[in-house]
């Protein structure tokens, strides 16, 4: 419950940052709204909370541990910072500038997304990439 908070305002944040007229896709939206879940999911619950957020692609082929595993050698952010450069390869699949913060700093991150039935997943972060080799 107290991670709520953070959340609404992260999300306002979002809908400011979507909502000024530059990209009317919704998917921009969309994107981001999970990409800012999954990084709530992932420093309050770890990788176990960023799990429910890949796609199914990646969990048919690495376990919660395999993902743990991969992870291990990247720090765990403590909050989502935005969203920016979204590039759509197809209707369901997209690439994203995921500004992450940590301890230290703000960094960004390539990940990648997929459309599965009406949700968006994540299908790659860096450091994943060891486990889907491995499954």
């Amino acid at each position: 419950m107290a991670a709520l908070p953070v959340l609404m305002a992260g999300g306002l944040l979002l809908m400011a940052a979507c909502g000024d007229g530059d990209d009317p896709d919704p998917r921009v939206g969309q994107i981001g709204g999970i990409s800012e879940l999954a990084t709530y999911a992932y420093t309050g619950a770890g990788t176990e909370g960023l799990y429910d957020y890949l796609s199914e692609r990646v969990t048919d082929v690495c376990t919660k541990e395999q993902v743990t595993e991969a992870l291990a050698e990247h720090e765990q952010p403590i909050g989502w910072g935005e969203i920016k450069d979204v590039t759509f390869q197809s209707e369901d699949t997209a690439t994203a500038t995921v500004i992450l913060i940590y301890r230290s700093d703000r960094q960004a991150e390539e990940w990648t997304f997929v459309r599965e039935g009406t949700k968006w997943r994540i299908d790659n972060v860096p450091g994943l990439e060891s486990c889907e080799s491995a499954g």
